[in-house]
């Protein structure tokens, strides 16, 4: 992104931004009334409960940010950003709020409030510049607590052609009256809690390619109406990115694997797989995401979905793109879900 900057006492004061319009439609599938949705309706963001009905809408896809960075003359830096989601009626959030403090040349540390960076795409999930898609696929992208307060290490250095970056992390984050839990899983407020977050990734990258392998563990307080519903329950996420750009071809793939270990034991395994290749300024991509739960106390209570996106982007402008995606929702939970639907949307992303 390109940024404004502006000179402040002992130090610099540079804003970028990003935004992106979109707009969509659930063009068929499951006819019922879900929690507070008519459907047909199709779920394009978990987080920010972005669903598309019947009727054309602008807000489901729709976002804008701002971020500031203020460096200090020592190296130091602090950073914050406000987002402002449509599926959210544009109200602003608070995503980055952190300092920065480089130790020697490799390693940061940093303290503050962060985007949890538990997918390939978690740092630029509300920036739809930065990757193929009108959004990334909901199927993996869809977890209910996205930020943590807390510290990390990071650690970046090139060796010859090879890049690597590593980082841990430790925190939590305490979500009361959790948006996505309510509006799609509860329709009941719910007050979500992880504590004893304690995670870390390693990333390889070089010019034609990058491999992310990540691990996470801490422990879920769940309120909902105010009723206690998980207390201290353990959680251990693995993740799995592997990206490739050679030759005008593209590749997208992430593994996940989330397990709740203790009894009564819950598994989610999660993938997507995504391939296209450029013409020029045009990128044409298939993408097929798949979410399974396996709670063999109850195999009622699964959650199964998978879709299949067929997607079109054009670089019509520097720090501009058009995007054009068509979505097919096959919803096979064993409990009454959104259910089966197809969806298309249109979205113009810009970067300043």
């Amino acid at each position: 992104m390109t940024g404004l900057s502006a000179l402040a006492p002992a130090g610099e004061l540079n804003f970028t931004g990003f935004g992106t319009v979109g707009l969509g439609t659930a063009l068929s599938g499951v006819k019922q009334r879900y929690f507070g949705f008519d459907c047909p309706c199709y779920i394009a963001n978990y987080p920010d409960v972005g669903v598309y009905g019947k009727k054309l809408d602008l807000g489901p896809d729709s976002r804008f940010g701002l971020q500031a960075t203020y460096r200090l003359d020592g190296g130091a830096s602090f950073t914050g950003q406000v987002t402002a989601h449509g599926g959210n009626d544009l109200k602003p959030a608070m995503d980055w709020a952190y300092g920065s403090l480089p130790l020697g040349d490799a390693f940061t540390l940093q303290v503050g409030r962060k985007r949890l960076p538990l997918f390939g795409y978690s740092d630029f999930f509300q920036v739809g510049y930065a990757y193929p898609w009108v959004r990334p696929p909901g199927d993996l992208y869809g977890w209910q607590i996205v930020a943590y307060n807390g510290a990390n290490l990071l650690y970046r250095r090139n060796y010859g052609g090879l890049s690597v970056s590593a980082n841990v992390w430790a925190g939590s984050e305490n979500d009361k009256g959790n948006r996505m839990l309510d509006k799609i899983y509860y329709d009941a407020p719910v007050d979500e809690k992880w504590k004893g977050i304690v995670g870390g990734y390693l990333e390889l990258g070089t010019d034609w390619g990058a491999a992310r392998f990540v691990m996470m563990t801490n422990k879920v307080d769940r309120l909902v109406s105010g009723t206690v519903n998980k207390s201290g329950v353990k959680q251990n996420f693995y993740g799995l990115t592997f990206n490739v750009d050679h030759n005008d071809w593209v590749l997208r793939t992430e593994f996940n694997r989330f397990v709740r270990p203790d009894a009564p034991k819950d598994i989610y395994n999660v993938y997507f797989v995504g391939a296209g290749r450029r013409f020029g300024d045009w990128l044409p991509m298939l993408t097929y995401s798949r979410f399974t739960e396996d709670y063999k106390d109850d195999p009622t209570a699964n959650e199964k979905h998978n879709t299949l996106a067929a997607t079109l982007r054009w670089d019509f402008r520097d720090n501009m793109a058009l995007k054009l995606e068509y979505d097919v929702f096959k919803d096979k939970s064993g409990f009454p879900f959104v259910g089966n639907s197809k969806a298309i949307a249109v979205s113009v992303d810009f970067t300043f």
